[in-house]
């Protein structure tokens, strides 16, 4: 369970840094690596993470 919360922390911090890093380079006129920041954090808030799936089998329901 912790690592779950680790690696989501860790994800949302990575892309926290990406966004901010392209927001200065996007502000210092450098466009090529302003858009591979922003690239960077949607891969990192996209990826999805692996949970837990729960199967409830619930009873057919009779005419």
């Amino acid at each position: 369970m912790w690592t779950f919360f680790l690696w989501n922390f860790a994800a949302l911090a990575a892309a926290i840094y990406c966004i901010a890093k392209a927001v200065i380079d996007l502000r210092a006129r450098r466009y090529g690596w302003g858009i591979v920041g922003l690239l960077s954090a949607m891969v990192f808030l996209v990826t999805p993470i692996q949970t837990h799936a729960i199967k409830v089998d619930l009873p057919a329901a009779r005419p």
